[in-house]
Parts: C-alpha cells; structure tokens; sequence
C-alpha cells in the first residue's frame, strides 16, 4: 500500500478528489430528495446509480495507470466515463428541480420549505460539476510518477 501510494501523482489526486465530489453529490441528492414528500425525486434511484458508476469509473482512473502507465486507454476510458455519468447525474437532478427553481424565482419566493430543498440541490448539483471540472483537470496530468 504505501509502494501504491508513493506512485501516485497530481492526476490521481484530483481523481480522488472527482470521487469523493461524486459522494457529496448523492448525499446531498438523497437528502433533498427526503426533505419533504412534496418536493421528492422522482428519480432518485437513476441519480444514486449515475453517482456510483461515476464514483466506480473515477477510482479505476486512480487504479489503472498504475498497472498500464500514464495516459492509457483504459484510464482514459474511466475518465471519460466518469465525466459523462456525472453530467447525466447533474442533468437528472437539475430536470427534476427546474420547476422548483422557477417557481422559486418568480411567483413562489416566500416559500422557505422550497428554498431549503433548492440549497441542497444546488450543493448536488455544484458536486457534480466541480468532479466534471476537476476530472477534465486531472485528464491533462500525470497519474504515476514516472521513474
């Protein structure tokens, strides 16, 4: 384990960090979904499914340069991956509460309920982007120190 982890570079890291972002996303999507039952997602279980394939793809990122070296195909596959599940997880979270934030912004702004389900949601949604953000980051850096 520690021979693991003194080849790991920048690239693996910020492909931890794109992890852990992926478990604050569904966390955050599973607590707006219960807050009330009004305001539930109705697809909560595409969203949780989106968010561990993207969990799952970004640690095969960390774990496959160190068997085939930097910028493989298959880790570069995981990443490409990961990316793309916690796009439709973010698109998924974001279809669900559109209405929400519109009625939010417009006619419905007293609602303190609603807004509390909105600033969860933007938590989910901020996670999902900010893994994006940082797993396109880490796709243009090495994972493996090289020797």
């Amino acid at each position: 384990m520690a021979d693991f982890m003194k080849k790991q570079s920048i690239g693996s890291y910020f492909n931890c960090i794109a992890a852990v972002l992926g478990i604050v996303g569904i966390v955050a999507a599973v607590i707006c979904s219960n807050m009330t039952v009004t305001y539930a997602l109705g697809n909560m279980g595409t969203i949780a499914l989106l968010g561990a394939c993207g969990i799952i793809l970004a640690v095969a990122a960390i774990c496959l340069p160190n068997k085939f070296g930097n910028h493989d195909i298959l880790g570069t596959l995981a990443v490409l991956g990961a990316i793309a599940v916690y796009t439709a997880a973010f698109g998924q979270v974001l279809s669900e509460r559109i209405l929400l934030i519109a009625g939010l912004f417009s006619y419905d702004s007293v609602n303190t309920v609603g807004w509390q389900v909105f600033y969860v949601t933007v938590v989910s949604i901020a996670a999902f982007l900010v893994a994006d953000i940082i797993l396109i980051i880490g796709a243009f850096s090495r994972s493996v120190k090289e020797n």
